[in-house]
């Protein structure tokens, strides 16, 4: 009886299904970033999104699966593992989120904090983000992924996704720089 509690303890330890959900889109009713292009797509595979610096909030949209058999809590997303001083992308607000995976027009939207992902289930998210509004042309940092704070029973795991379902990262400028300022790259207005 003991081992078999053991066995199920060690199990529920490291349980941790939630995946990428196979769409990344635009999220309705939050704002797309100016400039953001397709990048290193070699022979028009794959690629990652380069982000010029911008003056105002941005988003992305993605989906999160539960690929195991029993239901986790999607605690919180966030932009990185453990945030920078000298940030490349930040959070700009909540993460908001929608079950109307298929329905894409305008479904219902909210606030994404502990919510219950049973399994098998899909939920849409939207990631409000906001860069520095300058850059400095002589390099560039990588956002490799998205962090889901997840929970199972007692115990919580970080699990990184990348921004799209080819593994996209996010490239830009390193944050500094001034208008008007030799070696900086600003966003325009």
């Amino acid at each position: 009886m003991l081992s078999v509690f053991g066995v199920l303890l060690g199990k529920a330890v490291v349980y941790q299904p939630v995946g990428w959900g196979g769409l990344d889109a635009p999220f309705p009713g939050m704002p797309a970033g100016l400039g953001i292009k397709v990048v290193n797509n070699f022979a028009l595979v794959g690629g990652d999104y380069y982000v010029p610096p911008q003056h105002g909030v941005f988003s992305f949209g993605a989906t999160i699966t539960n690929y195991g058999s029993r239901p986790v809590i999607i605690e919180t997303v966030v932009t990185s593992a453990t945030p920078p001083d000298n940030y490349p992308v930040q959070l700009a607000g909540p993460v908001m989120y929608t079950t109307e995976v298929s329905n894409l027009g305008t479904p219902r939207t909210y606030v994404l904090r502990n919510v219950t992902l049973g399994a098998g289930q899909t939920i849409f998210i939207g990631i409000p983000l906001r860069t520095r509004p300058c850059g400095q042309t002589n390099g560039w940092v990588i956002e490799p992924a998205f962090y889901v704070k997840e929970r199972f029973l007692l115990f919580t795991h970080t699990v990184a996704l990348p921004w799209s379902t080819n593994g996209a990262k996010l490239i830009m400028r390193d944050p500094g720089g001034a208008p008007g300022r030799a070696g900086s790259v600003c966003a325009p207005g």
